[in-house]
């Protein structure tokens, strides 16, 4: 039989990987999956801004030793300036409404009347656990919006964006505004999938905790890889907790 090197080197890796799970390392080592997936992604997140960062494009404040949380504004405003938007028709879709601060501020600075607004939230805090918050904190109860165009839509993502995706009319020529807020890897990713067969060429993705590596990045890097997606760095604030990406195919 002729020698093969691929063939070898296939029932190699085989015949290691069947001593590996003999010896079940995880039973003594299992604990350090956790931070290893960490660092992985950690390393992934420092490559990507260092990506960014030697394009050159966008705005960026990188590096500041604090962070200051209404900066946020600042990007906002940016994309709005930079992408014509303040009178411009658009849908805007917040995913994690919280207190509804950044909902109001970008009903007040779209003055589009035939604009839409949609906040999607559980109004009871966080699903599950994030970092050092705990599930049910950040949950600021009932809002109330008196600007005609906005809609709030309460429930887990899971059980709300099927249901709206399956009948709301998006318009093919009004640029869409995602705002995700959501912080958990999992609703994010959910919001990114649920979406990816409708966004288009000039829509805007912002994260509001996205140099947070196993969770909002983690999802954007699962998202545009799965789907293709290209997209053009706008901005990013706080060292990259805050970030603007705009789809261009």
């Amino acid at each position: 039989m002729k020698f093969s090197l691929r063939n070898f080197v296939v029932r190699l890796i085989a015949l290691a990987k069947g001593i590996f799970f003999f010896i079940r390392p995880g039973a003594y080592l299992g604990f350090l999956a956790a931070p290893l997936i960490f660092i992985g992604n950690s390393l992934k997140l420092s490559k990507w801004i260092t990506e960014q960062r030697r394009k050159g494009t966008g705005f960026d404040d990188f590096f500041q030793l604090r962070r200051h949380y209404d900066k946020r504004f600042t990007l906002h405003k940016y994309v709005i300036e930079t992408q014509a938007i303040k009178a411009e028709k658009i849908d805007y879709l917040e995913f994690g409404v919280a207190g509804g601060t950044s909902l109001r501020w970008w009903l007040k600075e779209n003055t589009n009347p035939d604009s839409r607004f949609f906040g999607f939230d559980t109004f009871e805090g966080l699903p599950e656990d994030w970092g050092m918050f705990k599930k049910g904190e950040m949950g600021p109860g009932s809002l109330l919006f008196e600007d005609e165009r906005c809609r709030l839509v309460k429930g887990l993502f899971q059980e709300t964006v099927p249901h709206f995706m399956g009948s709301a009319v998006f318009d093919s020529t009004t640029r869409k505004v995602l705002h995700l807020d959501a912080d958990l890897f999992s609703s994010t990713l959910f919001v990114l999938m649920s979406f990816a067969s409708i966004l288009k060429a000039g829509d805007v993705l912002i994260f509001d905790e996205f140099c947070v590596p196993n969770h909002e990045f983690l999802a954007f890097d699962i998202f545009t890889r799965i789907h293709g997606v290209h997209y053009e760095f706008l901005g990013a604030v706080n060292n990259y907790l805050q970030v603007a990406v705009k789809i261009v195919d």
